[in-house]
């Protein structure tokens, strides 16, 4: 799939790093959004240029949690290197260091979406779907960790709360270190996007206690909680949603 041609050959002498979704990549975006984007000149606009840094950088000088500035109002994008994996923003690079006239290319298999720079905090608060979960983190004055990181939170919903057997969440509400470590149960340190995990993978939590990843084509499991939605970039950070509350075992 081709985007149309947009009025960016002033901004494309060089030397840059470009990072381009592959064809797939535009076909896996959500319905509508493609047509979205061609349609709005100055979102595709923002959506390019978030596409591009204003120097030529190969993956060997790329550091991992480093984040750098692109063309788009200097809006930054994550590095993260898991294993012999690069990642921009949660998309996977699949082709790295193509040479190009004005500089470098790097094949990715997702879009890179520019958001709001928003910290966990800031994120969670202003969604509408979290507000026990953050009311939790605030009761026990941990919000700062909501700032801080870079961190990978596993953010259970309203709902998720409302489906916790009432009897736990009054023993947890009650006590604060109970909640204390059941908050901490769902933070990772570091920055995980799901193109860095693994089928069997174990997480140390922040709590101090371990969370088993279980990946299929159909589901993407941390403990026995869905992740519904994953790879939601923020500054500090990534953020999954989960369907459920995640417990430590002493709770």
């Amino acid at each position: 799939m081709t985007i149309p041609k947009h009025r960016l050959a002033h901004v494309l002498k060089g030397p840059f790093t470009v990072f381009v979704p592959t064809d797939n990549a535009f076909d896996d975006l959500a319905d509508g959004v493609l047509n979205k984007i061609i349609k709005d000149k100055e979102l595709l606009k923002s959506v390019l240029l978030f596409h591009i840094l204003s120097w030529k950088i190969y993956t060997k000088e790329l550091k991992n949690e480093k984040r750098i500035p692109t063309l788009n109002n200097n809006m930054k994008v994550r590095i993260n290197l898991y294993n012999k994996k690069i990642v921009i923003d949660g998309s996977k690079v699949l082709l790295a260091d193509q040479n190009a006239t004005n500089g470098v290319i790097h094949v990715i298999d997702k879009v890179l979406v520019p958001l709001p720079s928003q910290n966990m905090l800031q994120y969670l608060a202003s969604d509408g779907e979290f507000y026990k979960f953050v009311h939790s983190f605030v009761k026990v004055k941990l919000e700062r960790k909501l700032i801080d990181g870079p961190f990978t939170l596993f953010a259970p919903t309203d709902t998720a709360f409302e489906q916790f057997p009432p009897y736990l969440l009054i023993k947890l509400v009650s006590d604060d270190k109970k909640l204390t470590d059941a908050l901490n149960y769902h933070l990772v340190k570091g920055t995980l996007y799901t193109a860095g995990l693994t089928n069997g993978m174990v997480l140390q939590t922040v709590e101090g206690r371990s969370l088993n990843i279980t990946m299929n084509p159909d589901k993407l499991m941390v403990n026995d909680c869905k992740i519904t939605t994953a790879d939601i970039s923020v500054v500090n950070g990534v953020i999954h949603v989960i369907d459920t509350v995640l417990l430590p075992p002493v709770v």
